[in-house]
């Protein structure tokens, strides 16, 4: 499944290095979350507001997942408790492209 994750810009060299680690989530469950396309703005704005970033300062990842290592949460996201690695990378987005997709 192609799916988003977006995560401040700083943690971005690591990402490609070592791909996304369930150990790095700062939640109660340690996961790596994604969101669908249609989410993927709202969840580039928690991101900002949860780590205290500027919007600017926020790159979504699309990665593809098999669906068996997934599971959907009761608002609409999917999270995986498994690393995924930066090899399942597949494109970047900065903010404006994410909003100038939508609109």
């Amino acid at each position: 499944m192609l799916l988003r994750h977006a995560t401040p810009l700083r943690n971005l060299p690591n990402i490609q290095r070592h791909g996304l680690l369930s150990s790095k989530s700062q939640g109660r469950l340690k996961a790596v979350w994604l969101a669908t396309r249609e989410k993927s703005s709202w969840a580039a704005m928690h991101v900002a507001w949860r780590h205290g970033a500027r919007i600017e300062a926020v790159i979504t990842l699309e990665v593809d997942v098999p669906r068996s290592w997934l599971r959907r949460s009761r608002k609409g996201l999917w999270y995986c408790t498994r690393d995924i690695p930066a090899a399942r990378i597949r494109r970047l987005f900065g903010f404006v492209e994410l909003a100038r997709a939508a609109g």
